[in-house]
């Protein structure tokens, strides 16, 4: 498999991720505005049986629900989080595409969910994130929930099949000197 270690132009790079990242925000924020509207009330709407419905609820949590009432905390992290993505994003600039993308996705769906804790709750800080696809026995989560869980699927893919220093990515072998032409191995008396 061909990698690629060749760093985009640094104006281009910044371009084309940065509207990755404000698609996948504008994804994030557009589907919780139409499935607000669309589950307004108690509705729920079954897509895959009860298995997976859509079904509105904010939670004011960590993953899953966990860490109910903490949302202050979980805001302060994302937004030390983001810079720490930031960084990794302009350090994988000379990596495999895939992985960078990954980074997008992950910047992307942690300002989503970001907005929404930030403006949602009854003071600045203090919101809830909006979430809508519930899976039964699993999880209710949103789009930015899934940007940023693919976007790690594909930070690990890049990492250990692509980028050119991947974990099982076969370095080329060095080219070796012929017998003649090596360096003596013997010790010189002086």
């Amino acid at each position: 498999m061909k990698t690629n270690n060749k760093a985009m132009p640094v104006k281009k790079y910044i371009l084309i991720y940065s509207i990755l990242v404000v698609v996948t925000i504008l994804l994030d924020q557009l589907s919780k505005v139409w499935m607000k509207g669309l589950l307004d009330g108690n509705r729920v709407i079954k897509i895959l049986g009860n298995w997976m419905t859509f079904a509105w609820t904010i939670n004011d949590g960590a993953a899953f629900g966990s860490m109910s009432g903490n949302s202050v905390v979980f805001f302060i992290c994302t937004v030390l989080g983001l810079p720490v993505f930031g960084y990794f994003w302009w350090r994988a600039r000379t990596r495999h595409p895939f992985g960078q993308i990954g980074f997008a996705f992950m910047i992307g769906g942690t300002i989503g969910n970001a907005i929404d804790r930030a403006f949602l709750g009854d003071g600045f800080f203090n919101g809830g994130v909006r979430d809508f696809i519930s899976v039964k026995g699993f999880a209710i989560f949103n789009v930015a929930d899934c940007f940023l869980v693919v976007g790690i699927i594909m930070i690990c893919i890049a990492l250990l099949f692509l980028d050119f220093d991947g974990v099982f990515v076969k370095q080329p072998k060095q080219a070796q000197q012929p017998a003649d032409e090596q360096p003596s191995t013997e010790e010189v008396d002086d």
